[in-house]
């Protein structure tokens, strides 16, 4: 029976042991679903009902659904990519430099400017959101804001807070140690979508907010252009997909597909659920952020919106961790091994399935910590300076999802399976990587066009 344990955990099984407990197998599964569930489910889906109201409910879920399937099908061609080289990836410059050296380091340049400014924005939104809250339960508590001093709605020293509070797990070394994180992400959002039911089943609290406007199945104009990028960064979680995969027990295709259609399955139907109630409540009339348009009176309603600050804070981690993997790699701690002579160059592709191309050198805690202080305070510093990054922002969206979700599974998946040429599956990962081109210029022009001509 030991040995059949034992054997149960190499393999990573799903199983009970003798006292009814899950193996390890199991629970490796269920933090990787928290983590990569937790990397794709963020603040951006409150402004899924406004993103319905441009282009209607009908058109907006089957783009909001087909997203997510465009989504599993690039973090797909990754793991086969993986497989292909036989070789257990922990980023994407692993696998970028096995499969195409010269690209390293324009991928982890993308992965960190878009990692790092969408941290940048978790910040940003904190320090708006939580002196909100503060005026908002003191008119719940003293029915006026007469009595909080300047402080406690003073933005610098809410970010601050904010970045002290979730400063711990910043510091973590592996994703499955954040899956504590992960479930708190979780209780944030169920709470957020119990507000959401109860003011559109409840007439009396429907009474309560502003009149709804029109609801319509299907619009098309070019407000469609503009609300298309919300949709289209909602599931972007490739950055840290290989992670995920090297620490998931037994990384099989079938155990990380599990992972990514649980993970992006369940993050639809929460985007799906978020936006179609809150069109269905307020119509044409939604604003781009779904909690600020119920009542700020309401106790109710405020320890929602501190259940959006949690949810924000937690996704904080979730962006650093690869944004500080790929600064270390453009820093050259991990070094590529390289031939220096024709005989060594011949002895690399005879023996490539055997040679790790990349010596990975584990930083000790000093460098740790201050590559990690350091991000952060980059952070922190931008997030004071900035009030308005939503263009920035769009703009290195525009730039990063696409390349990170699109571009680079489809070049990979093209690159190491060059020698199928006429299958089926490298022909829909050329298609992929040509609608990820496509769509990064469209997101880019409008991100532009806002910048030039405003709203």
């Amino acid at each position: 029976m030991r040995d059949s344990s034992r054997e149960r955990r190499r393999t990573g099984v799903l199983a009970l042991n003798e006292d009814g407990e899950q193996d390890e197998g199991s629970a490796t599964i269920m933090a990787s679903v928290s983590g990569l569930t937790n990397t794709i489910i963020g603040a951006g889906m409150l402004a899924l009902p406004h993103a319905y109201a441009k282009m209607g409910w009908l058109l907006g879920t089957v783009l909001l659904l087909l997203c997510a399937a465009v989504t599993n099908f690039g973090l797909y061609l990754v793991k086969l990519s993986e497989q292909r080289l036989n070789y257990r990836a922990q980023s994407f410059y692993d696998l970028t430099t096995r499969a195409m050296p010269s690209a390293v380091w324009c991928f982890d340049a993308t992965i960190f400017i878009k990692c790092f400014g969408v941290a940048v924005s978790y910040l940003v939104i904190c320090g708006h959101l939580l002196p909100q809250v503060v005026s908002s339960f003191a008119m719940v508590l003293f029915d006026d804001t007469v009595q909080i001093s300047k402080l406690l709605l003073s933005k610098t020293m809410w970010v601050m807070a904010a970045l002290a509070m979730v400063s711990p797990a910043c510091f973590y070394r592996k994703l499955y140690q954040m899956r504590a994180i992960g479930y708190l992400n979780i209780a944030a959002v169920l709470y957020l979508l119990v507000i959401m039911l109860y003011y559109f089943m409840s007439n009396n609290a429907r009474s309560s907010l502003s009149p709804p406007g029109e609801i319509s199945a299907v619009l098309v104009s070019k407000d469609l252009l503009t609300s298309l990028p919300i949709m289209l960064f909602a599931y972007t979680c490739a950055q840290n997909i290989l992670p995920v995969y090297y620490e998931l027990q037994d990384s099989t295709v079938e155990r990380c597909t599990t992972v990514t259609v649980v993970s992006v399955g369940s993050s639809a139907m929460v985007y799906v659920f978020v936006a179609l109630i809150g069109y269905a409540t307020f119509g044409a009339n939604v604003g781009d952020n779904i909690i600020a348009m119920y009542p700020a009176s309401s106790l109710f309603v405020c320890i929602g919106k501190l259940s959006v600050i949690a949810l924000t804070l937690s996704s904080f981690p979730m962006q650093l961790y690869p944004c500080r993997a790929s600064l270390i790699n453009l820093l050259e701690y991990n070094r590529v091994v390289t031939p220096s002579s024709v005989s060594e160059e011949q002895s690399l592709q005879q023996d490539i399935d055997q040679i790790d191309p990349v010596q990975h050198h584990e930083l000790d805690d000093r460098r740790w910590c201050v590559i990690t202080i350091a991000l952060m305070g980059a952070a922190l510093l931008v997030s004071l300076l900035t009030d308005d990054l939503s263009v920035v922002l769009g703009i290195v969206g525009s730039l990063g999802s696409t390349t990170i979700s699109f571009i680079l599974p489809a070049i990979l998946y093209c690159r190491i399976f060059e020698d199928e040429a006429n299958s089926n599956m490298r022909s829909s990962a050329f298609f992929l990587g040509l609608c990820g081109g496509l769509l990064l210029v469209l997101a880019l022009s409008v991100n532009i066009s806002k910048l030039v001509y405003g709203a």
